[in-house]
């Protein structure tokens, strides 16, 4: 962080090419000591009918000498909200690099869900962009709204780790998700863990940035259709359409049980086997401990020793509790129904 604070003379200088482009500071919104500066939002609309509503801010952080960070917020009326992040040391060349990104790209809207899609713009290379370098955008974290719940995906968890993802319902929702929910969409998704808040899963990604991005994108429009297909829906069909899924499931979450047990019973035939003493196979044989222990503590991802519930018809007739009619009242009947 810099020494000092941001003097007026630095203000001037840094939002003139901002103010040329009719992006105006707030200057009571800004931090001097922080050396932030926080423009006036404004909103979209006008340029583009998908945009309608959405609010843009801007916010030019200076976190090390010759060092900036530029952050365009977008904020859909829903709550949805979307950033994008570059970073380098002139700020008129992140501002060109950050206005060559469509607002649009970030959005993703049907007709029973909404998505929001927050990237990281770098170079080609994974540094700091300047006013040549080719640059390649990173998705870093997606949010959707899909049926009254709240999906969140943190794309960026470290080199090889799968995205982490939490369900959200709203307060006072009695949904009821069974723990196959995403993990029969298929090998790279998890089960769902229930936690005191929310739900919790993780969702495998494929290859290195930027395929990992573009992989994140896919299945997190994948995992929300899914969701939006399957609320709309009542539980029973849920069972009915993906029963051989949910068995695949079952198989997969058997896996590390299954692999153990056959360890165990497979040792005892060892000795049947006539090998010499200079054989490959008995080497691998009696290093097969330590072998293990290495490729267990070497895994991105812990495997979970457990025996699977089997999946079984779902009872409710609804996802989420009927309310019943409060003590003394009683029931509305329509007109159609009397």
């Amino acid at each position: 962080m810099s020494s000092h604070p941001l003097t007026h003379h630095e203000i001037f200088t840094l939002v003139e090419p901002f103010t040329r482009r009719s992006r105006h500071v707030d200057l009571a919104a800004s931090d001097r000591l922080e050396r932030r500066l926080l423009f006036k939002p404004f909103d979209h609309g006008e340029d583009a009918a998908e945009l309608s509503g959405v609010r843009e801010t801007l916010l030019l952080e200076n976190p090390k000498p010759d060092r900036f960070r530029l952050t365009r917020t977008l904020r859909r009326p829903d709550g949805l909200e979307a950033d994008l992040v570059v970073e380098g040391s002139n700020p008129v060349d992140l501002l060109d690099h950050l206005e060559s990104v469509d607002p649009r790209r970030h959005f993703r809207e049907k007709r029973t869900y909404r998505i929001a899609r927050s990237y990281r713009l770098e170079s080609s290379t994974g540094g700091a962009v300047d006013a040549v370098s080719p640059t390649r955008l990173i998705l870093t974290r997606g949010a959707a709204q899909v049926e009254g719940l709240t999906l969140t995906m943190k794309a960026q968890t470290g080199r090889g780790m799968p995205a982490e993802l939490e369900l959200h319902a709203e307060d006072g929702d009695t949904i009821a998700l069974p723990e196959d929910m995403l993990a029969v969409i298929g090998w790279d998704w998890r089960r769902l863990n229930r936690l005191k808040a929310c739900w919790k899963s993780t969702l495998r990604l494929r290859g290195k940035e930027p395929d990992r991005s573009r992989d994140a994108e896919v299945k997190l429009t994948r995992t929300v259709e899914h969701l939006a297909e399957t609320l709309r829906e009542p539980p029973a069909r849920y069972h009915e359409r993906l029963v051989a899924a949910r068995w695949n499931v079952v198989f997969r979450r058997a896996l590390p049980l299954l692999i153990g047990l056959g360890l165990i019973f497979g040792a005892p035939a060892i000795q049947f086997l006539e090998l010499s003493d200079e054989s490959l196979i008995r080497m691998l044989i009696f290093h097969s401990p330590p072998l293990l222990m290495v490729l267990f503590f070497s895994m991105k991802e812990m495997p979970r020793i457990e025996i699977p519930p089997f999946p079984k018809p779902l009872s409710a007739s609804a996802w989420r509790d009927v309310p019943s009619s409060p003590p003394g009242e009683m029931p509305k009947t329509s007109t159609q129904d009397a």
